[in-house]
């Protein structure tokens, strides 16, 4: 069964961190291999960065330094 990605910083403390492992990886994928419009790549950065600020915030996993984009 297919879950829809977590939206909001509750939904996120709600996921396991396999669970947040997993979205992170796909928001990556998102930034760095398929061929997005600058505005959905934008997007999909910032929810990276997002997320894995999120990661460090309830798991303790430094955030990579993704530096401006």
């Amino acid at each position: 069964m297919v879950k829809r990605p977590a939206t909001t910083e509750r939904e996120v403390a709600a996921l396991t961190l396999a669970q947040l492992n997993l979205q992170i990886a796909w928001a990556n994928y998102r930034v760095t291999r398929m061929r997005l419009p600058h505005s959905l790549r934008k997007r999909s950065m910032q929810r990276l960065i997002w997320l894995e600020t999120l990661r460090e915030k309830l798991h303790g996993i430094p955030a990579p330094d993704r530096g401006r984009f």
